[in-house]
């Protein structure tokens, strides 16, 4: 059994249906939304977490809110 989280309603949507697979809304930057999971779920055996935000263009094009959005979501 497999439960797939995103914040994007479409792309579950895109994967609701496969055998053996969940979807579930989460937004991993919110802890009230990983709290809730977690207590409406059983233990999960194993966590792949591959949540992440690459900002397109060059360094020299990031702004300074995508540098720090990228900072917590990739890393914190």
């Amino acid at each position: 059994s497999v439960l797939a989280t995103d914040i994007d309603m479409q792309a579950l949507a895109e994967l609701e249906g496969r055998d053996g697979l969940r979807t579930r809304r989460l937004d991993v930057t919110d802890a009230q939304d990983i709290l809730a999971l977690a207590g409406q779920e059983r233990a999960f055996d194993a966590l792949l977490n591959c949540a992440g935000f690459v900002h397109h263009g060059s360094i020299l094009d990031c702004s300074d809110e995508d540098w720090a959005f990228a900072w917590q979501l990739n890393v914190t």
